[in-house]
C-alpha cells in the first residue's frame, strides 16, 4: 500500500506491492524520475516472481518533498538514508535487493558501502562509480536545449521526450508515443523544475569493499555514462557480472525487461540471506 515516511525532515512517497513474505526488491529511481518511469514489465514481472517490490519518489521528485533554497544542498549519502527510511516504513528492517538506474545506481552503491547489512544484492543499470578523471566523459550534446525556458506542462513533456530521444541507442526505433505517455504522467504527478542535483564523489577506489552480489547492466551506446563506466564497476566490485545491452543507450527498452527480470530473480535466489 502507498504511504509517506519522513527522512530527516523530507517527506517521501513510497509504495510496496507483491507477496509480503517474498524477497524484497527496492527500486531506486534515477535523477528527476518519479515511479511512473519504472517499466510495468519490471514491476509486474518481479511481483509475479514472488518479490515484494518497494518503489518511491526521490526527494525533489513526484509526490515527495521538493527541496528549495538553502535546503537544496544534499548528497548521495543523504539519498541512501532516504531509501533506508522507505524500507523501514515498508516494514523491511533487514536486508533488501537494491536495483537502481542511473543516479539510482549511484545511490545503491553508496548504500552498499555505508549500510552493507541492508544490501543483499545490487543491480546497477546505466550508472557510474561517479565522476572520475580516469573514466571517459559523456557526450555533452545530449543535454543541449535542456536549459530552455519552460512555460507550460507540455513544454516540460516535450523537454523530457527530447532528452529520451537524445540518449537512445540505435538498436530499437525511438518510440515517441511511449515516452510522451510516460512524460505526461510524470508531469501530472508533479515535477520540480528547480530540483537540485546531489553532490557526488568518485567511488572507484571504494568498490572493492562492496560484498553484495552485483549485476551491472549497461547499454554499449550510452552517451551519458559511456560503457567503460560499466566495465569499471564490474571490474571494481568483487565477482560482479557485466551484462552488456548491445546497441542500447541510456535507456531501459521494454523488449529487454523480461530478461532483466530473469537475471535479477536468479541473482536474488542465489544471494545469501545476509551480506557476506
Amino acid at each position: 500500500m502507498p504511504g509517506y515516511v519522513d527522512s530527516d525532515g523530507v517527506r517521501l512517497w513510497y509504495d510496496a506491492g507483491g507477496p509480503a513474505d517474498g524477497p524484497v526488491v527496492l527500486l531506486v529511481p534515477g535523477g528527476g524520475a518519479s515511479v511512473v518511469w519504472w517499466p510495468p514489465e519490471l514491476v509486474e514481472g518481479l511481483a509475479a516472481a514472488g518479490c515484494l517490490v518497494v518503489r518511491f519518489d526521490n526527494r525533489d521528485t513526484g509526490l515527495s518533498t521538493p527541496i528549495v533554497g538553502a535546503d537544496a544542498s544534499y548528497d548521495l549519502d543523504d539519498m541512501a538514508g532516504d531509501a533506508l527510511a522507505v524500507l523501514d516504513a515498508a516494514g523491511v528492517t533487514g536486508g533488501a535487493h537494491w536495483l537502481g538506474v542511473s543516479m539510482g545506481g549511484m545511490i545503491c552503491q553508496a548504500a552498499a558501502l555505508l549500510h552493507p547489512a541492508r544490501v543483499l544484492s545490487l543491480t546497477l543499470v546505466s550508472t557510474t562509480p561517479g565522476p572520475d578523471p580516469r573514466l571517459p566523459s559523456g557526450d555533452p550534446s545530449v543535454f543541449d536545449g535542456l536549459d530552455r525556458r519552460i512555460e507550460t506542462d507540455e513544454d516540460f513533456v516535450q523537454l523530457q521526450v527530447d532528452f529520451c530521444r537524445a540518449v537512445a541507442g540505435s538498436r530499437f526505433p525511438f518510440d515517441e508515443p511511449h515516452y510522451r505517455e510516460i512524460a505526461t504522467a510524470d508531469v501530472a504527478r508533479g515535477t520540480n523544475p528547480a530540483a537540485g542535483v546531489p553532490s557526488a564523489s568518485s567511488r572507484l577506489d571504494a568498490l572493492a569493499a562492496i560484498r553484495a552480489p552485483t549485476l551491472v547492466v549497461h547499454g554499449t551506446e550510452d552517451p551519458v555514462y559511456p560503457f567503460p563506466h560499466a566495465e569499471a564497476l564490474a571490474r571494481g566490485i568483487p565477482d560482479a557480472t557485466l551484462i552488456p545491452w548491445e546497441g542500447v543507450g541510456h535507456e531501459q527498452p521494454p523488449p529487454l525487461i523480461p530478461d532483466l527480470v530473469d537475471q535479477v530473480v536468479r541473482q536474488l535466489r542465489a544471494a545469501p540471506d545476509r551480506p557476506g
